[in-house]
């Protein structure tokens, strides 16, 4: 049996995301985060991000500014992610990666050695929870935009721990 995960978008999610964040010292983290991944680590979840960043090919910013975000973000939330996966494409380049498609997801699996049926995937977004429903996990979407309505949804991230920890084997 795979390992257990939550598996969380990283802008509007962990992070403000006030559009194509891509400066590290701009980095806010969303209310409640830092307690949230802590009582998921300490649940004894993996944790990983998994995002869409199109940003990259429209030549907003560079890889080396998605990572420098990334290691910011790690840096104020006091954590260390089990992996960082990312599509740089963007909609309609008719990848594999960006979500509603799995593959970053798939790639979690095969690398973190996940059992996705025994996953969260937690985002702000449509496309975040139908990757999720798509590659098995169970899901919880965060504010109020459309979604599939089987679909659990929080406020923020420390709400959706609540649902995670209180619906979890």
């Amino acid at each position: 049996m795979g390992r257990r995960a939550v598996l969380l978008d990283r802008d509007g999610t962990l992070i403000d995301d006030p559009g194509y964040i891509h400066e590290a010292e701009k980095v806010r983290l969303l209310r409640g985060v830092v307690e949230a991944l802590d009582r998921l680590e300490t649940a004894g979840f993996l944790l990983a991000i998994v995002s869409n960043q199109s940003g990259i090919g429209r030549g907003y910013y560079e890889e080396k500014d998605f990572r420098a975000v990334n290691e910011r973000l790690a840096e104020l939330a006091g954590i260390r992610f089990a992996a960082i996966y990312h599509c740089p494409h963007v909609p309609g380049e008719g990848c594999a990666c960006r979500k509603p498609g799995t593959d970053l997801l798939d790639r979690a699996a095969v690398d973190l050695d996940l059992d996705l049926a025994r996953c969260w995937m937690v985002g702000d977004r449509e496309s975040d929870v139908l990757a999720g429903l798509a590659a098995g996990c169970r899901v919880v979407m965060l504010g109020d935009r459309d979604a599939p309505d089987e679909v659990p949804r929080a406020a923020g991230l420390p709400e959706a721990v609540e649902i995670i920890l209180g619906d979890s084997p």
